[in-house]
């Protein structure tokens, strides 16, 4: 083989492994580090050296896909058997079009120099496919930043190329104007058979862990509604006795001011400040079970030193759940009060803003953080010592969130961390918005 053949070879099968690792990427929603990248054009060279060397195809893609499996594994961490799944059959289907491709032009051109490896015909034919490769690509990034936080459909994207390479290996059995290896075609047209049943699979797969996870988050949805429904239900039983014993407490104080014990009487009355103070922290949106979550985490704020700030304006019958709602703010603030707490004292702040804009209900959480939070891939990560147990609010927050074509967006800037939610609801079940 020729060395401009073996650069055409090095360079084409380092842009496979490449495009390999972004596809995978791409079906797990994962994001690979950068320095990655470089692995491909390293590990492409022992490609090409087994392809010139043993002139196999079958060891060249046992090694791409056990190289392709080791990348994925170590830079997404990924479990094993998923990486080694999706490497292999990733190297089923760029394979089957590396066969399709060339063969298709040999029969266009009536040449079996395309079939040829060492031909600058079948290097063109090869070439054609990694530009319909990298093509898909740049049509799947865009279409990733133009659906913002929803991801596209991986899957669906990628079963049209398996489909139509079914198509056209079944097609290529039946010609008869180029002489082909029927032995060879057909292995093709029945991996493309596997190929499509396995993704397949995989789907069913990963709507089962998507499912998984959706009752995880609603247990934990579940284990928030009931923490904070006990809590409320020990402030308000406590304000229901301060005001069944006030005629005592009344007549408590006043047998202290007739004996002129006047430091007695203000300690008796410190005690009875903090019930009141509870309730008179009430938030009055309509929603009561909202009115409650509000004013017992304002409560806790308060008790913490957090210097709240509420600014709110709630549409009254949405068509907003408030399951929905309580999940949305008691993780959103449950967050913000831990957060707070570990903050400088000019950082120890909570504000929260509820606002109509049209057919939009807005949820801003600002709070005081003493440090950025860590992030990876895209995501926050949990500052708990076990993150297996912790984590899932704001992924709660966005399921919740996205019922309603919602979003949730985070940012943080000048020891101000900012979470904010935009639910849509139904114009029409507007009624006069109630301000607090």
């Amino acid at each position: 083989m020729e060395w401009g053949s073996v650069i055409s070879y090095l360079l084409s099968n380092e842009l496979r492994l490449f495009l390999g690792l972004f596809f995978v990427a791409k079906l797990t929603q994962a994001f690979p580090y950068r320095r990655a990248l470089f692995f491909p054009f390293l590990s492409g060279c022992l490609v090409t050296v087994l392809q010139v060397t043993t002139q196999a195809t079958v060891s060249m893609i046992a090694a791409e896909v056990a190289i392709l499996a080791i990348l994925v594994w170590y830079y997404l961490r990924e479990p094993w058997n998923r990486c080694l799944f999706l490497s292999f059959f990733y190297e089923i289907g760029a394979g089957l079009w590396d066969y399709l491709i060339p063969a298709g032009l040999g029969i266009l051109f009536r040449s079996e120099h395309f079939l040829k490896t060492g031909k600058p015909e079948h290097q063109l034919g090869i070439w054609l496919v990694r530009l319909l490769m990298t093509g898909a690509a740049v049509l799947l990034s865009r279409q990733h930043r133009q659906q913002g936080h929803k991801s596209p459909d991986v899957i669906s994207f990628v079963s049209k190329p398996a489909i139509l390479g079914l198509l056209g290996a079944v097609t290529l059995s039946a010609q008869t104007i180029l002489p082909l290896d029927e032995e060879l075609t057909g292995t093709w047209a029945l991996l493309s058979m596997v190929l499509l049943f396995d993704l397949l699979f995989y789907r069913i797969s990963r709507q089962r862990e998507v499912e998984r996870e959706l009752a995880q988050l609603k247990q934990e949805q579940a284990e928030i509604l009931e923490r904070d429904y006990q809590n409320l239900s020990r402030t308000y039983a406590d304000n229901a006795r301060l005001y069944h014993d006030l005629h005592h407490h009344i007549d408590a104080i006043y047998q202290y001011l007739t004996q002129g014990d006047l430091p007695a009487a203000v300690q008796y009355c410190e005690g009875l400040r903090i019930p009141a103070q509870e309730t008179s922290q009430a938030v009055w949106t309509g929603d009561t079970a909202l009115d409650y979550l509000i004013s017992s985490k304002l409560t806790l704020a308060a008790q913490a030193r957090i210097r709240t700030r509420v600014n709110i304006e709630y549409p009254h019958n949405a068509n907003i759940q408030s399951m929905d709602l309580t999940a949305i703010l008691g993780n959103l603030l449950d967050n913000a009060c831990e957060a707070a707490t570990t903050a400088p004292e000019s950082l120890r702040f909570l504000n929260l803003t509820i606002r109509r804009i049209n057919a939009m209900l807005i949820i801003k959480v600002e709070n005081g953080y003493l440090e950025a939070p860590v992030q990876k891939n895209g995501k926050l990560l949990t500052s708990k010592a076990d993150p297996s147990s912790h984590g899932w609010g704001l992924k709660s927050v966005l399921t919740a969130a996205e019922r309603y074509d919602g979003t949730l967006r985070t940012e943080y800037a000048d020891g101000i961390f900012r979470a904010v939610v935009t639910l849509s609801f139904r114009p029409g079940s507007i009624e006069e918005a109630k301000y607090v």
